[in-house]
């Protein structure tokens, strides 16, 4: 399969609530809910394939105009390497300290034309459109993104109640918005209907009202002359265009059949509903003026384009959570590595990505787009299913025997003496094994070779009564089957009771499963805000202390995550030495940690954020 790695959907670092809800939550793959579709009868199995085959062919056809006309490659180009630069890419060279290069099988890349340094700016970039979710549609305005606090003062749409602006932008925002607000008031329902994503419908209507109409477009290009594909710089930012967005990766091909059919209901039904909108405000002149411009071939490329290329967007504080989805064309030209040297945030809508590290003349520049503490089938099966490639990044290319990754996912080898890992040959030997199959393989130590096979005849170890270490496959579904009991209760906001569930778990667990493994890891974080509902700040901070020493042997380098876990150790610290159980002694130390912690967290946020400020809440 080819990798085509850039041009996807980037991830947010992750939230100190609940480590694995959130890294459930966080991808924004707008699959609508899966359902089956029987075929219907009548007619011969030749009549059935002819008559499929011609429908098809016809299909293609129509999706290949629509294409054409809207300026994207169709798949064929696509799957044949033909990858263009996009309008505004020679004004991001003169601006900005990286090109754009195609490479096989990876697609465009984009390359340091100088060495860079770390927290210097690769890449600032004003969205070309952006929505946010629906459940946090309060949170930020929706003409700027600026955030909408609760000192702030804010507008909503009487009308449709969904749309929200800021004092600056409520009177021209919500004259433009009174041309759509109809459809707005209508998408929860059609969405509904179609089984389609509300926020991605929202997000293909932002993307058509931005379409300008060809005869706007050829207008404003003959009048002075200038090429208006071609967008423009203002002050450091990056402003693209709506045709820059065009020239992006769709994967066409790769989306499933049940998604493209909900998605062309949804975007019919949008359209019809948008049309018939126009028709009942009256005026040929105002639907002349207000058209998308779109046929719903076209919208449903929109929404292609829209599934692969959003981008989060929202807080820099502790939670880190996405309050918006944004297109940034430039920024998505940077590929997904899982060892990170760039990290992105957001500023209202602008996109800032900076160097987490110096980055040398002629590297490649990548972000991450995924939760990189997980096992390495996981990590590659997430991008595989979301992102349509195979990652080969050099954290997944190195051999498992040999890389961090296996910690992940081992269990300590039983062998009296051997300090090894248990892995899964199948993993261990990079077999392609469906995970359905995993019960199926056996087990083998990297350093001893000791093999443990679950269908091996007679008893594995002769003379010796079989227990749960020796059976990792029986060892890690126990071990799953305990987090998820004790995650049960902790998201029930039972922290008492979680926190004894939790200790069980890494009582039960610890010295069986590796200490980086990643069920014993998800369960420090939300053990630590146990201790912190429960008033325990030197259990918490033990809790973090593990936390951090995990994040920084799996994943080098600098994160907002990393930033906000030592933000709540220099909290724990400050909570310590305000007890009052601490001697003055004890007192005086504490607040010189939290000092030296909070320092920690300043300098990794001015280099992934531009600011030495500490997270707000």
């Amino acid at each position: 399969m080819e990798q085509l790695e850039g041009d996807n959907t980037c991830m947010a670092a992750l939230s100190l609530e609940d480590r694995v809800v959130v890294a459930q939550d966080q991808p924004f793959e707008m699959d609508t809910h899966q359902h089956q579709h029987q075929c219907a009868g009548g007619g011969g199995a030749d009549e059935v394939v002819g008559t499929t085959t011609t429908k098809k062919k016809k299909q293609k056809k129509k999706k290949k105009a629509a294409a054409t006309k809207l300026g994207l490659l169709s798949d064929g180009d696509s799957a044949a390497g033909v990858q263009l630069l996009l309008p505004s890419q020679k004004l991001v060279e003169k601006n900005f300290p990286w090109t754009a290069v195609i490479r096989p099988r990876r697609g465009r890349c984009a390359i340091a034309t100088r060495a860079i340094k770390a927290g210097e700016v690769v890449i600032a970039e004003q969205a070309v459109a952006f929505v946010p979710r629906s459940q946090d549609h309060t949170a930020v305005c929706h003409a700027c993104c600026k955030d909408l606090g609760h000192n702030s003062v804010s507008f909503e749409c009487p009308v449709c109640k969904h749309v929200v602006y800021c004092q600056e932008c409520q009177a021209k925002a919500l004259d433009k918005h009174s041309s759509w607000c109809a459809v707005s008031q209508q998408l929860n329902e059609i969405a509904k209907k179609s089984d389609c994503d509300e926020d991605l419908l929202r997000f293909v209507l932002a993307l058509a009202l931005r379409q300008p109409s060809r005869s706007e477009h050829s207008k404003k290009a003959s009048e002075d002359g200038e090429d208006k594909s071609v967008g423009t710089v203002k002050e450091g930012v990056l402003y693209p265009t709506f045709q820059d967005a065009l020239g992006l990766q769709t994967h066409q091909d790769k989306v499933s059949a049940a998604w493209k059919a909900s998605v062309k209901k949804g975007c019919s039904l949008l359209l019809s509903t948008y049309e018939s909108s126009l028709g009942n405000a009256g005026g040929a002149n105002q639907h002349k003026e207000t058209s998308l411009h779109s046929s719903v071939e076209e919208l449903q490329i929109l929404a292609m384009l829209v599934n692969t290329n959003a981008h989060g967007m929202g807080a820099q504080g502790l939670h880190n959570t996405d309050v918006a989805l944004g297109i940034f064309p430039f920024v998505s030209m940077l590929n997904h590595s899982c060892w990170p040297n760039c990290c992105f945030a957001s500023e209202g809508s602008v996109m800032y990505v900076r160097a987490t590290q110096d980055i040398a003349k002629d590297s490649e520049l990548c972000v991450s787009y995924i939760n990189l503490y997980e096992p390495r089938g996981v990590r590659k099966q997430n991008l595989a299913d979301t992102k349509h490639f195979d990652c080969s990044c050099p954290r997944c290319s190195e051999p498992l025997i040999s890389s961090i990754d296996r910690f992940l996912e081992g269990c300590l080898c039983t062998v009296r003496g051997c300090s090894g890992v248990l892995l899964k040959s199948s993993s261990l030997h990079a077999k392609n094994v469906k995970s359905e199959d995993n019960s199926l393989s056996s087990w083998e130590c990297d350093l001893c070779s000791h093999v443990v096979d679950p269908h091996a005849p007679g008893p594995l170890f002769p003379g010796k009564t079989l227990t749960l270490d020796n059976k990792p496959w029986e060892l890690v579904p126990a071990a799953e089957n305990s987090f998820a009991a004790a995650m049960g209760v902790y998201r029930e906001r039972r922290f008492k009771d979680a926190r004894v569930l939790l200790e069980r778990f890494l009582a039960d667990f610890s010295g069986k499963l590796h200490p980086l493994h990643v069920l014993l890891f998800d369960a420090l974080t939300p053990l630590m805000n146990c201790c912190r509902a429960m008033g325990d700040a030197a259990e918490g901070s033990r809790f973090c202390h593990i936390i951090l020493d995990c994040l920084e042997k799996v994943m080098p380098g600098l994160s907002l995550e990393l930033a906000n876990f030592y933000f709540c150790l220099g909290e724990m610290y400050s909570e310590r030495a305000e007890a009052r159980s601490t001697s003055q002694v004890l007192a005086k130390r504490y607040r010189k940690q939290a000092q030296e912690t909070f320092q920690r967290v300043r300098a990794i946020r001015e280099t992934c954020l531009g600011k030495a400020n500490l997270p707000p809440y």
